[in-house]
């Protein structure tokens, strides 16, 4: 049968994969065993659930005990985890969808034992079903002979281009045809046993790239490439969503240019609830490729992006039999606040490492580790709402600033119109930092301070602190919040449960629009005059906390049209049932809002 190969593969694969299957395939299926009950499986509507907006971790190569360890040495240092992607090898062979059973025993237990804890568990995937399989990284499996899955669908013809094998990084095989109504019942059919042990969601990885026939032969005739590669990534989500409801997701690929294969968009973006920039190096060209990529990706609609902070790849993707690149703490550091200020947030490398494994001083990475995660949890309000609008036709989340000539060296962007961040690109720790025109931005890591006009231009320097980069609020900036706790100094234990709303009135008036946790929209709106700041709520859902900006103490706060009590401090201020207190230290009056159907009204004499 023939077999085609990446030019890199080549090599692998003969030094790789010994003989050809000593027992041939069995072909004597036909029409009567092949031909299966075609599914009415609808197309699922685009929609990232909240979940997936939590911090998630993964590594190159794991087993059912270090799962829980690696889960565990989160919890234990209080970094929050939301989800856990077993990547390869998980199964008994390429791609049976069936656990090792010595790799993973019990898996259904252990799922169960993740959900308990609230992590999700998400599994690696490729559209291919090998007949020959092998692992080159270090603890890998070792997969004697063919499975009998790939000999029933070579057999029933449900590969693209008949007998055709592909060689891929994890050996040699036939890639399914999702133009066939059988092969695809057949596929599915594979896949119950996890989806039924309730995984949460498919990691898509981009098999489809080895698939080098620029026109495939399907059940339905020739089809081109790309049109085959989308089908991959529609039918994963499609049966996903049908059999696990609308909770389910696939991580995959949106733009990604990387090894030797040209640049392009891979799964359509109505078919990415999550996409990943992946591959990329574990250095600051690595981190650059990864935010070039990323806002590609959401210039074109994508709207979850993200990346594998401090990089995949320990070698240059072009270069792969080239010099080991050195682990480089600083570039994790840099790239941890980059991933926890992007929609989608991933800690996964081939190196597997974790933030206390890191070389630091202390628990510096720890630390810093644990102040982004909790950072980017408590935006998930912020997040799963832009999201939202941008499915119903809204701009996407990540904004680039500036067009695609200019991003080099730069690769600044806002979230939504609130927040400005400017990645630190090298290891200096300093950077320019030009503040768009149109609206003031204030300093997140100096409240107090002025704000900077836009169109001014400020030096920034963290060279002495790996936990900042540049980040500011815009001013007409709302952004809600779920803070459970003091790390990011945007709250306390107090605040657990209620809603916290971090706003910055200004005299052109903004609004946001929270999608809430009972599906339905809350509207917020705040404005600025010289003596007066305003900010209004459709509805509060749950208490709700704002934190207003304000230059000074105000002189009244009105809640629905009666005065605020004022409060001491932020002690007496968590202890009361109504009221306000001024903080000082970030030119903040915290305000109290009680939950309700109706409008809610508050007013600042300033």
């Amino acid at each position: 049968m023939p077999r085609i190969l990446p030019p890199f593969l080549t090599t692998i694969l003969l030094l790789g994969c010994g003989s050809d299957p000593a027992t041939p395939p069995d072909t004597t299926g036909g029409p009567d065993t092949c031909k299966r009950t075609a599914e009415n499986i609808p197309e699922s509507q685009i929609h990232t659930p909240r979940w997936a907006f939590e911090p998630w971790i993964s590594k190159d190569i794991s087993d059912g005990p270090d799962t829980y360890a690696f889960v565990e040495g989160f919890k234990s240092r209080d970094i929050p985890v939301g989800a856990v992607v077993l990547d390869s090898p998980w199964e008994t062979n390429y791609n049976t969808f069936a656990p090792n059973p010595t790799r993973y025993p019990d898996f259904a237990k252990m799922v169960d034992d993740m959900h308990a804890q609230d992590v999700r568990v998400v599994l690696w995937i490729t559209q291919f079903m090998n007949s020959q399989s092998f692992d080159l990284e270090t603890g890998g499996d070792v997969y004697m002979g063919t499975p009998p899955e790939y000999e029933e669908a070579l057999a029933c013809g449900y590969f693209i281009d008949g007998d055709t094998e592909y060689g891929w990084w994890k050996g040699k095989g036939g890639a399914v045809d999702f133009f066939d109504p059988s092969a695809r019942a057949w596929w599915h059919g594979l896949q119950k046993t996890v989806l039924d042990a309730g995984i949460d969601g498919w990691k898509l990885d981009f098999g489809d790239s080895y698939v080098l026939s620029p026109t495939v032969e399907t059940e339905e005739g020739p089809k081109p490439h790309q049109e085959y590669a989308e089908a991959y990534y529609r039918d994963f989500l499609a049966y996903g969503v049908h059999v696990r409801g609308p909770e389910f997701v696939t991580m995959v690929r949106a733009w990604d240019e990387s090894y030797e294969f040209a640049g392009r968009f891979f799964a359509r973006k109505e078919h990415a609830p999550v996409a990943w920039m992946g591959d990329n190096r574990r250095d600051w060209v690595g981190l650059a490729d990864a935010l070039d990529h990323a806002f590609r990706s959401a210039e074109a609609g994508y709207a979850v992006v993200g990346s594998d902070i401090g990089g995949y790849l320990d070698r240059d993707d072009k270069e792969l039999l080239g010099e080991v690149i050195e682990f480089d703490p600083v570039n994790f550091a840099r790239w941890t606040a980059v991933g926890a200020l992007s929609p989608f947030m991933q800690l996964h490398g081939r190196a597997n490492i974790t933030p206390w494994t890191v070389p630091q001083q202390g628990t510096e990475i720890v630390d810093l580790y644990r102040f982004w995660s909790k950072l980017h949890r408590e935006l998930i309000p912020f997040f799963y709402s832009l999201a939202e609008e941008t499915y119903a036709g809204g701009p996407p989340i990540l904004r680039p600033v500036g067009e695609l000539a200019s991003w080099a060296g730069d690769y600044r962007y806002q979230l939504g119109d609130a927040l400005l961040v400017a990645p630190i690109l090298d290891a200096t720790g300093k950077r320019s930092v030009p503040i768009p025109a149109g609206a003031r931005a204030y300093d997140f890591w100096s409240p107090s301070s002025a704000p900077v006009d836009g169109g001014t231009t400020v030096m920034a320097d963290y060279a002495a602190d790996l936990a900042k980069i540049p980040l500011f609020f815009r001013e007409g900036a709302i952004v809600p919040m779920n803070v459970e706790d003091d790390v990011t100094g945007l709250g306390t234990k107090a605040s657990a449960g209620k809603l916290t709303v971090v706003v910055f009135p200004g005299a052109n008036a903004s609004t946001f629009r929270l999608h809430d946790e009972d599906d339905a929209v809350t509207t917020i709106g705040a404005s600025a005059t010289a003596n007066s700041a305003m900010v209004t709520l459709s509805r509060a859902l749950r208490e709700t906390l704002l934190r207003v900006r304000a230059d000074a103490k105000p002189a009244f706060v009105m809640v629905d049209g009666q005065a605020a009590p004022a409060l001491a401090d932020r002690a007496a201020f968590d202890a009361a049932a109504a009221g306000f207190f001024y903080e000082a230290a970030t030119r903040s009056a915290w305000v109290k809002v009680p939950a309700g159907a109706g409008e809610r009204k508050v007013a600042l004499g300033l």
